[in-house]
């Protein structure tokens, strides 16, 4: 399908707040009440509409923990719009924005949009962080804000198109150069493009217009198995990825980058270091 504008979002915030539930939520328009906890990064992706036009959201989620703090920080360039997610029943995540605000001005553009989010709306009776607190907070560091559930979907919607708004607004108002995809926004195709679906064991899952993948990091230096072209960098495309028995074509066409020439399988695997 064609769309205007690609916008790249990032997730963050502390561990068990709730992040990919939010994702899962938004894509695949279900919860998964036992979700294993994220080993370097998640990704989503879905269409949206904002003033009659077709805008593609391309979501990394990060994991929270604080090993892979660095690995977080690489996504964080490029990316347009910013999730800070907190759990209201736990103040220590609250407690932890700071941190983590300091982090994302830190790594990214000055003009990256940040969406504050106090998640598990529903668990009103567990809750110690009041929704004023979560508002003060957002006045004091100009954030937008929003409670949100991603159990019963309250408000998970508006919080990403909301943010995508912002953006928006953003590229109307000239803030937002288009033409430098390190801004995190990429304009669209000229013409309709064939929805891909991804195979294998860490393959995509595409339901409810969206699509979600799962990818791991590893510390050691990535190579693709001869005769698989290598990966392109991109800012949209974060290198140290790794694509397990995903077909070429369809990866690269999901993420919408350059393909490469062949249609291979893409192997990836550590290479010795010297």
């Amino acid at each position: 399908m064609a769309y205007a504008y690609l916008f790249k979002y990032i997730i963050i915030g502390d561990t068990g707040v709730g992040k990919s539930c939010l994702l899962l939520q938004f894509t695949d328009k279900r919860f998964q009440p036992v979700h294993d906890l994220t080993i370097g990064v998640e990704f989503g992706a879905r269409m949206i509409t904002i003033d009659g036009k077709q805008i593609k959201l391309q979501i990394w989620d990060t994991a929270g923990q604080e090993s892979f703090r660095s690995i977080t920080r690489s996504y964080y360039r490029g990316a347009a719009g910013a999730l800070l997610v907190y759990d209201i029943t736990r103040r220590d995540t609250f407690n932890h924005l700071t941190t983590w605000l300091e982090d994302a001005r830190q790594h990214s553009n000055s003009n990256m949009v940040i969406m504050l989010i106090g998640n598990k709306s529903d668990l009103e009776s567990r809750r110690e962080v009041k929704k004023e607190e979560g508002e003060a907070f957002a006045r004091e560091h100009g954030l937008i804000f929003m409670e949100t559930s991603a159990k019963t979907a309250s408000n998970v919607e508006e919080a990403f198109i909301n943010t995508a708004k912002e953006i928006y607004e953003k590229i109307q108002e000239g803030v937002f150069d288009i033409n430098n995809e390190a801004n995190g926004i990429k304009i669209g195709p000229q013409h309709p493009t064939t929805n891909s679906t991804l195979s294998g064991s860490q393959g995509g899952q595409q339901a409810g217009g969206g699509l979600l993948l799962k990818l791991q990091h590893h510390t050691s230096p990535l190579v693709p198995h001869p005769p698989s072209p290598p990966l392109p960098l991109s800012p949209l495309f974060p290198p140290m990825c790794f694509y397990r028995t995903a077909r070429a074509s369809s990866l690269f066409n999901a993420l919408h980058l350059p393909p490469p020439s062949l249609s291979l399988s893409l192997s990836l695997r550590p290479r010795p270091v010297k």
